[in-house]
């Protein structure tokens, strides 16, 4: 079966009547330039070619010469539940067609009728694969939007968000390596967060000068602020390598790493918002040609990256702790959480914990709903409305969704006026607002601000939390990559700072599994990065 293009159909075409089968695959051909079909002329046949490639559609005639249709058809269903399948009979038997229903055919056609429309199964095939990478473009963005709602709400930190959504590039998405650059202190792209292959940064990045090549693909979609494509990497100057419309420049060392590491195609995006450049994100695949469906996923990526790089320090305020807790209450029903619950039944409750900044005029909730139904809360959206929309994310109680609502919203204006934001939940239209003041904050000047803006303010709860150490003014370690933490934790643990040293860069490169050049590479980066860091902050 010929591997086929970006928009190619596979279809695998089933028959015992070889003159049939090959009269079919020439007239679908030709009636389809993207259509390449594989034949088969059994049961036995097919499943060997089913296992060789999965096709995107199955033609399959319903009497064999060593089973019928139904037989390969029920086996299909075992591990492809959503392919097309279509049973092609010699005569109309509605029997056929009835048991053909029963084990989720996907169509039914006669001979007779394609033999009077030579088009009519090219149509169909073209039509019914159409419609099946359809659904399952959505059913993929559902589960990425899911994926996002667990980033925002479990990670604090723009590392540890920007760590997840490379995981996730790679662990749902199938990606043999992604990774996420931001700029460095001389402004070039250097790696942030990291998963799958990471050797293959290892190898390209330069650990003196922290510098990808001019040319490797994040360097140039950040570079150019323009999505690049690297179809195949094994060719020395793919036309279609680049951003779209320019010029491909002249390969580099990134090729050989990225062949080595078993990558044969690259797409990267650049991550802003706002007209603000914040990185880069990319992406390298087993396979050639990055699906344009995957192009659309790395946009919603990286318009979400942007985001939260944007309001990375907000967001890290938001979800600090500090020492004195004040809670907070409001019945005022300009705020959007409190409109929602005065129009969701009486027993519900809306809880946030994180909310995002969209822009001057909208903020984005990440909220789970108890005790009401999707319906009551698509009906409450449409009573709300300072609440512009809802994507529900989880249907199970409690409802997981992200709302989008006007501002000002409360939890903004306590943070402008010096809280830090923990959650807010809100019952029978009245929210409670937990916040974090630090020991020289003005509990009263919180509350001021926030009953400025809403009406129905009171303060319930003030409590110390006597604890708790204020946080340190600067994380020397911020501004390093993921495996120059690794190797410089690794080397302390294993005693190479000790006097006299209990372990070398040897040691350490075998434990790691690198050469001992790159962890001389990444300590001397890791050391530098740290004592400037310190430096700085001593002398300001």
């Amino acid at each position: 079966m010929r591997s086929p293009t970006r928009a190619g159909i596979a279809v695998l075409l089933v028959d015992d009547d070889e003159t049939w089968a090959r009269t079919q695959r020439r007239t679908l051909e030709r009636a389809h330039d993207t259509i390449s079909v594989t034949t088969a002329h059994g049961l036995v046949d097919a499943r060997g070619a089913l296992l060789a490639e999965p096709p995107d559609c199955i033609v399959c005639d319903y009497q064999l010469g060593d089973g019928t249709g139904l037989e390969l058809l029920a086996e299909v269903r075992e591990v492809r539940p959503e392919v097309p399948f279509v049973i092609v009979t010699g005569q109309g038997d509605e029997r056929v067609a009835s048991d053909a229903i029963g084990e989720r055919v996907t169509d039914y056609v006669r001979k007779a009728d394609v033999a009077r429309r030579p088009t009519l199964l090219a149509q169909r095939i073209d039509a019914l694969v159409a419609t099946d990478r359809a659904e399952r473009a959505v059913r993929r963005e559902r589960r990425s939007k899911e994926a996002l709602l667990g980033m925002l709400t479990a990670g604090s930190t723009r590392r540890e968000f920007t760590r997840r959504i490379c995981a996730s590039l790679v662990d749902e998405d199938g990606y043999a390596h992604a990774w996420i650059g931001v700029p460095g202190e001389e402004g070039a792209l250097t790696p942030l967060a990291a998963a799958g292959a990471t050797d293959y940064l290892d190898a390209t990045l330069d650990h003196e000068t922290e510098r990808l090549p001019a040319d490797e693909p994040a360097a140039r979609a950040f570079a150019d602020a323009r999505p690049v494509t690297v179809a195949s990497i094994a060719a020395d100057q793919p036309a279609e390598d680049g951003p779209r419309d320019a010029p491909a420049p002249a390969s580099s060392d990134w090729r050989a790493a990225a062949r080595r590491a078993g990558f044969a195609s690259a797409a990267a995006v650049p991550i802003g918002h706002d007209g603000i450049r914040y990185g880069a994100i990319a992406v390298y695949a087993a396979a050639d040609a990055v699906p344009d469906h995957d192009h659309e996923l790395l946009d919603a990526y990286a318009t979400t990256v942007g985001y939260a790089l944007k309001t990375a320090t907000w967001r890290e305020t938001l979800l600090s702790s500090h020492d004195r807790r004040v809670e907070i209450a409001l019945d005022d029903a300009s705020a959007p959480l409190v409109a929602l619950s005065s129009a969701l039944p009486r027993t519900a409750t809306v809880t946030a914990t994180t909310v995002v900044p969209r822009n001057d005029a909208e903020a984005l909730y990440l909220a789970t709903v108890a005790g009401a139904s999707v319906a009551d809360l698509r009906a409450a959206v449409a009573a709300a409305p300072a609440v512009l929309s809802v994507d529900v994310y989880g249907a199970d109680d409690p409802i997981r969704c992200g709302l989008v609502v006007t501002t000002p919203v409360p939890e903004a204006v306590a943070v402008e006026a010096g809280g830090r934001f923990e959650r807010t939940a809100v019952e029978g239209g009245r929210a409670r607002l937990s916040l974090v003041t630090s020991p020289s904050g003005s509990v009263g000047g919180l509350t001021d601000a926030v009953g400025n803006a809403f009406d129905g303010v009171s303060v319930t709860t003030v409590r110390s939390d006597h604890g708790d150490e204020p946080a340190a003014r600067t994380d020397p370690t911020a501004s390093l990559t993921d495996r120059q933490r690794q190797v410089l934790e690794v080397a302390l643990e294993a005693g190479y700072f000790e006097r006299p040293r209990t372990t070398n860069t040897g040691e350490l490169a075998a434990s790691l599994d690198v050469s001992r050049a790159t962890v001389t590479q990444h300590l001397r980066a890791a050391e530098r990065k740290v004592f400037t860091r310190l430096l700085r902050d001593s002398a300001g």
